[in-house]
């Protein structure tokens, strides 16, 4: 009869032990999953973890049913060659070369299958560390008093995330280059 005692108060405390630490688990995973983004979200929920994390989980549950799909090599090629068109135009031209940039980064999210409605919430769930970068390059393109400096940061953002994105195959893996 005493191990019976014995045996349900180790499972009590088990059990007692799982809820207690299945949370900062959960907040650990989130966190790593999505970098930067969890601490935003944090902010935009006024500091209350918990509706962030389920803001966040929820992204998780929508993305899992998107159909994505990585670009085919032509496709690749082809963006890859106007990136670089893009980047010798900021030279001569900032302002249109980044609002060139974003029509690209944009065509390349439809084409992946990003949906165009919460296009940044589910972008973030596999580009999470890109996406402050990437809503401070979106801020400047309408911000029309943007300076150069301004202008090259956000190049650089977009930028970076459409090669991302080029290199990324469906697993989230870094592709051949």
């Amino acid at each position: 009869m005493e191990v019976v005692y014995g045996v349900v108060i180790l499972l009590l405390a088990l059990g007692a032990g799982f809820a207690v630490m299945a949370p900062r688990l959960r907040s650990h995973r989130l966190h790593e999953r999505f970098g930067a983004e969890y601490a935003h979200a944090v902010t935009v929920h006024h500091g209350n973890v918990r509706e962030a994390e389920h803001e966040l989980a929820d992204r998780l549950t929508r993305h899992r049913q998107l159909k994505l799909a990585p670009v085919d090599a032509a496709e690749r090629d082809r963006a890859l060659a106007e990136l670089r068109g893009l980047q010798a135009l900021f030279v001569e031209d900032p302002r249109q070369a980044v609002t060139r940039a974003g029509e690209l980064l944009d065509s390349l999210l439809g084409t992946i299958g990003y949906p165009e409605q919460g296009r940044e919430a589910a972008l973030s769930v596999d580009h999470g560390s890109r996406i402050p970068a990437y809503r401070a390059a979106r801020q400047t393109l309408s911000t029309p008093e943007a300076d150069s400096e301004e202008l090259r940061q956000a190049m650089i953002a977009v930028r970076d995330l459409i090669l991302a994105l080029l290199h990324h195959d469906r697993t989230g893996a870094l592709a051949a280059r």
